[in-house]
């Protein structure tokens, strides 16, 4: 079969360190093009922006955006509208309302479409999702705490409107969370700790539940230092399951629990070669919303400012 021909917008730190080598590793697919103002792609065509891509490349099947949420719709947009399969890295978009019309547009179309929430894909993340699916939760503890300064350094998008500043990791969490979780999860209250020189917080306090009143509490901090807390921990009547590194690690009442090796984008586009051919989508919505619900729900406090 002819590999899926994808171009891929944006070339950044994600771009480089997890698309690309998942790309190029998957035979299923061939990277043809790379749309970006910073440095070029070895061993593809590159172009100054998506419409010239588009234009030149006419042969292109899909396209993967690695861009920054603010402004990311009208390219995505454009994309879908010249017949592309989508991936789109998380979040999808700056609003939620602009990522509802994507999955409106994506349906539309006829096309596939996957907003790719990579942390669902982590090694312990599956096991653990079955292994809850016949216990009865009692609550759970979120804790996703990491230094900006190493893993987005200089970025200063991050901390602007829609940049979402430490959702742009806690996202991940949630996305998990959803994923583990069979009922929609709503917001209770957030606190969200605002730097007094930034838009978005560094830090965040938020208490959700479910229809049964399950209480779920996550805190989010974006100063952490340069070890990562990265645990979900969810405690159930026959035990108490725990994730950790980002969900790399499970343990079952302490005890290690045999996971994958793959890694997450790996994962990621072996999951978008199976939407593309089975001509479905995965475009779920539902980490963006409780980030918007926190947003909107939140009180703010301000504190000491924020220097990268």
């Amino acid at each position: 079969m002819q590999p899926i021909r994808l171009g891929l917008v944006g070339y950044g730190k994600i771009a480089q360190d997890q698309h690309v080598p998942a790309i190029l590793a998957n035979s299923a697919f061939q990277l043809v093009a790379v749309a970006s103002l910073g440095q070029a792609c070895p061993g593809v065509d590159n172009f100054s922006s998506l419409d010239v891509m588009l234009q030149q490349c006419p042969e292109l099947d899909a396209i993967a955006f690695c861009t920054p949420p603010q402004g990311r719709y009208a390219l995505v947009r454009a994309a879908l509208a010249a017949g592309k399969h989508v991936l789109v890295e998380k979040p999808p978009c700056a609003t939620l309302g602009e990522a509802m019309a994507l999955v409106d547009q994506a349906s539309a179309q006829g096309v596939s479409g996957l907003f790719a929430w990579h942390s669902r894909f982590a090694p312990g993340v599956e096991p653990a999702r079955q292994w809850l699916a016949s216990r009865t939760v009692l609550s759970v503890q979120i804790d996703w705490k990491e230094d900006v300064r190493k893993w987005h350094p200089g970025q200063a998008w991050i901390w602007q409107p829609g940049g979402l500043g430490v959702f742009d990791p806690g996202i991940n969490a949630l996305s998990i969370v959803t994923h583990l979780l069979p009922l929609p999860l709503f917001v209770e209250t957030a606190t969200l700790r605002v730097p007094s020189n930034c838009q978005s917080p560094i830090a965040a306090s938020l208490n959700l539940f479910d229809a049964n009143h399950l209480p779920i509490r996550a805190e989010f901090d974006f100063d952490h230092g340069q070890d990562e807390l990265w645990s979900i921990e969810v405690r159930c009547e026959e035990g108490t399951l725990r994730l950790d590194s980002g969900g790399a690690l499970l343990t079952i009442d302490g005890v290690a629990q045999p996971v994958a090796e793959e890694g997450e984008y790996t994962v990621v586009y072996r999951h978008f070669e199976s939407l593309i051919k089975n001509k479905t989508s995965d475009l779920d919505l539902q980490p963006l919303r409780l980030v918007a619900d926190s947003f909107f729900l939140g009180s703010r406090e301000l504190v000491a400012p924020f220097y990268d």
